[in-house]
């Protein structure tokens, strides 16, 4: 590792605990602020931000003059001494709010161009359109709730591997090229460059190995997996996606409805939700009758009725020529449902 990737602290870590200590950091300007001679620049990394402070009483000439010119998004190394910051000054916003770093030596690393889209934005400023986003994706990554996703993300999975580690499961990779399968989607195929002529096929889920493996007697498998599906982007279709994937052994319904209703209390409390067990559970075929749906939203308690003897002669072509065929009528009861306009309801769905 060179001496530049050398740091002592993240940006975010720093506290009172370190008053008085010399630290070294590395990231991004976030923001400059020169106030007649005086320089702020909020450094951020991925554990938050600080407050790097460029003063003639502590800071070189050469380096105040660097530090004046720093761009945004400016890769740097800073070192200084980790002092409390004024107290009007203290900033909730930042991650180490209470202190700030007064600045001796300056490095950059990188310097940059002013950005397409712009990491630092006010609260309330609009993001850029994203399809922008999606092109620079790398500038759209920096932002620090982009990132926040991302750590929220690894903690889960974590959680998922400890949880299923406690409850005696394995968690086994099986392979990303095998042979094609009849499922759900068409596969993604790859060419291989052995055998010509002949095609693997990326998984569309691991089904078949991780039944083989129950076949094996490892009779608890686990697998955050990656999966592929060669189909039409939706919101609720992906062609690649990962997937919390599970095979046991000797167990009825209701051990995977517990491991299941573990996992989510587990996963919920990590992301700061308490979730009252045991969950409540709907045979699906009432949740058809109730609802129409296997997956019904119970917030609103608007269950279907039947409607049948009340549309029974009445002159409604559609109603009659359902009961006509044995069908029923079904209804949703909307407590002052009358009163909207067609337009409010055109926005319900």
């Amino acid at each position: 590792m060179s001496a530049t990737a050398s740091r002592t602290h993240r940006c975010g870590e720093l506290s009172r605990a370190q008053l008085g200590q010399q630290v070294r950091l590395g990231g991004w300007v976030h923001r400059r602020r020169d106030l007649g001679g005086v320089v702020f620049v909020d450094l951020r990394d991925r554990a938050g931000l600080v407050q790097l402070s460029f003063n003639p009483a502590w800071t070189p000439p050469e380096v105040l003059e660097r530090g004046a010119g720093l761009g945004a998004e400016t890769v740097v190394m800073a070192t200084g001494t980790v002092q409390l910051r004024p107290e009007p000054s203290r900033d909730p916003a930042l991650g180490s709010r209470e202190v700030e770093v007064q600045v001796t030596s300056l490095e950059v690393v990188g310097p940059a161009q002013t950005p397409v889209i712009p990491v630092a934005r006010k609260e309330k400023e609009e993001l850029p359109a994203e399809e922008l986003r999606l092109r620079h994706r790398v500038l759209d990554l920096r932002r620090p709730e982009l990132q926040r996703n991302l750590v929220l993300r690894h903690r889960l999975m974590q959680v998922t591997r400890r949880y299923f580690d406690a409850h005696g499961f394995l968690e086994i990779e099986t392979p990303i090229l095998t042979k094609p399968t009849p499922e759900g989607a068409r596969d993604y195929l790859v060419p291989s460059r052995v055998h010509r002529g002949e095609f693997f096929a990326l998984p569309q889920s691991p089904q078949l190995y991780k039944q083989l493996l129950m076949v094996a007697g490892l009779d608890r498998y686990v697998q955050i997996a990656r999966c592929f599906r060669d189909e039409d982007l939706r919101a609720d279709r992906q062609p690649e996606f990962t997937q919390i994937d599970v095979e046991a052994s000797f167990v009825g319904v209701e051990d995977v409805l517990g491991f299941g209703e573990g996992l989510v209390q587990a996963l919920w409390e990590e992301a700061g939700h308490d979730i009252e067990t045991p969950i409540p559970r709907m045979r699906h075929a009432d949740a058809m009758e109730l609802y129409g749906t296997d997956k019904p939203d119970l917030r609103y308690g608007l269950e279907l009725f039947d409607a049948t003897e009340l549309f029974r002669g009445a002159d409604f072509s559609i109603a009659r020529a359902a009961i006509a065929a044995a069908g029923r009528v079904r209804g949703i009861r909307v407590p002052g449902g009358a009163r909207l306009t067609r337009k409010q309801v055109d926005e319900i769905e």
